[in-house]
């Protein structure tokens, strides 16, 4: 059976967090955000509490995807995720759970970074509903299987079919993933951030994508 895409249940969640973990290790602004091992940690379980909020959330398609054929932990075991929020339309009243962030968190470079985003989306999309991927990551260890492919096309129907718009934000790695699937380059966001290892900091950049806009 080949990998096969599904809305994620609370049981799911766990496993989530410990792919979001393991996708985005290496990731320049989560260890900035998160600086030490033992707040990333923390931030684990964070993620865990929030997948199980956004699964519940009817605003909020938490996908992932599964393979039995793979020798797992579990058979239903989760290889990826990805989480769409669904456009928020004029007139609608629309609040997302908040986040619950761990002890040590550097709350300064989360909130540039935020602010830095928002602005973008705005600029971007000028207020206009869109379904906007907050997040997506493979485990590492079954990349290159389709499954990304998969969470995203699952959104691309959903622009084509009501004709809205897709948004998200990739790193500088995963432009040319997008660009293959149709998505066009719109800018590009940055944030310098402090820096351990000398005394410049380091320029942390994202390219914003869009689909069907």
């Amino acid at each position: 059976m080949s990998p096969r895409i599904c809305l994620a249940t609370p049981a799911d969640a766990p496993r989530i967090a410990q792919i979001h973990m393991a996708a985005f290790a290496d990731n320049a602004m989560l260890q900035a955000q998160f600086p030490t091992p033992s707040v990333r940690e923390a931030l684990q379980k964070s993620i865990e509490r929030k997948a199980l909020a956004d699964i519940d959330d009817p605003k909020i398609s938490v996908l992932v995807v599964k393979d039995s054929q793979l020798q797992l932990e579990s058979d239903h075991e989760a290889i990826a995720f990805a989480k769409w929020t669904h456009p928020v339309f004029k007139g609608e009243t629309y609040a997302e759970s908040p986040w619950i962030w761990p002890e040590g968190t550097n709350h300064d470079v989360l909130a540039a970074w935020t602010r830095s985003t928002e602005a973008a989306e705005e600029h971007v999309l000028g207020g206009s509903p869109c379904y906007r991927l907050t997040f997506i990551g493979t485990d590492p260890s079954h990349e290159r299987r389709g499954a990304g492919s998969l969470l995203v096309k699952w959104a691309i129907e959903q622009s084509k079919s009501g004709g809205i718009p897709l948004y998200l934000e990739s790193t500088l790695e995963a432009a040319p993933f997008y660009t293959r699937l149709g998505f066009i380059a719109r800018e590009t966001v940055s944030l310098q951030l402090p820096s351990s290892t000398n005394d410049h900091p380091d320029v942390y950049k994202e390219i914003i994508f869009t689909f069907g806009l």
